[in-house]
């Protein structure tokens, strides 16, 4: 077994006797999750055998930056192999060690490109907290390939003629912005729900599909204008921030209540960030039909 799964089992050992035995794989189930105990034996069935597998990891500069490589272990996986190859303990980080904390913000500032291994989600947030915001930013084909599909979803929803004229006459919502970008040729994405859903919006993709777990958190929603010049699509002016960040670091008012517990990946960020770590950044971005996504950081 590879250096890193090893160290990896250990510091999932130690946190899970230290919590009560809670984590997944640990020996009972979450006192605040204790309804979804089946979904946490998978889980926990999924994060023992990748601890057992043999560890591949090249020393290739080539290989170790391929967009996406990890991004198969999961979204529980990623963050922890991300802040234990930087030589912190992903649950010190996770409870506000502010040590962890800048040991992987510090790695991943030295070896920016490192960063684009993980998973989308785990890439972008890894660039927040070490300040390299976009400059070298790649996406994997397999999400790019999402991206343009989800597109191209959403234009043919907004484009047949009696949502398009009820979204633009919807008395709910900002009839003029909507209108405005509309008119422009502009398609709006929306992530959210699920597949099964008793009453889905039908202006939201349902994130159970395909890359789509990859898209939700990190790229989020957005308006996507079509080229000119071939078939491909732009993303102007995203910015990569939270609400629940410091205002000092571009968070809003209504985000700055609450206490978090470190219960998720996502939890985990949340702390990070409400503590004020990372730098908020901007890109464009411009995706094609064969899943290849430019880059050009604001």
């Amino acid at each position: 077994m590879s250096d890193w799964f090893r160290k990896a089992g250990e510091i999932w050992g130690k946190a899970d006797r230290a919590l009560g035995g809670w984590l997944p794989g640990g020996g009972t189930a979450s006192p605040l999750m204790r309804s979804r105990q089946e979904g946490e034996r998978r889980l926990a069935e999924r994060v023992q055998a990748s601890l057992r597998r043999q560890d591949t990891f090249e020393t290739d500069r080539d290989h170790v930056s391929r967009p996406g490589r990890f991004a198969g272990e999961g979204q529980v996986l990623n963050p922890i192999r991300a802040f234990t190859e930087a030589g912190a303990n992903p649950f010190g980080a996770a409870f506000g060690n502010k040590d962890d904390i800048k040991k992987a913000a510090d790695y991943y500032k030295q070896y920016p490109d490192a960063q684009n291994q993980y998973d989308l989600n785990t890439n972008l947030f890894l660039r927040y907290l070490s300040g390299t915001g976009a400059e070298g930013l790649k996406i994997s084909p397999q999400v790019g390939r999402q991206l343009y599909s989800d597109i191209q979803e959403q234009e043919k929803k907004f484009l047949a003629t009696g949502y398009r004229e009820q979204q633009i006459n919807n008395p709910q919502t900002d009839t003029r912005y909507i209108k405005q970008n509309l008119l422009a040729g502009r398609t709006p994405v929306y992530y959210g729900g699920v597949s099964d859903a008793i009453a889905p919006h039908p202006a939201q993709l349902p994130i159970d599909q395909g890359e789509r777990w990859q898209l939700k958190n990190s790229i989020g929603s957005f308006w996507a204008n079509p080229s000119d010049s071939d078939p491909s699509y732009t993303i102007n002016n995203e910015r990569y921030n939270f609400n629940y960040a410091p205002l000092s670091k571009e968070g809003q008012p209504f985000g700055q209540d609450g206490l978090i517990l470190p219960t998720s990946p996502a939890d985990i960020g949340r702390r990070i960030v409400k503590a004020g770590y990372g730098t908020p950044f901007s890109y464009d971005l411009n995706v094609n039909s064969r899943g290849n996504i430019k880059v050009n950081p604001q």
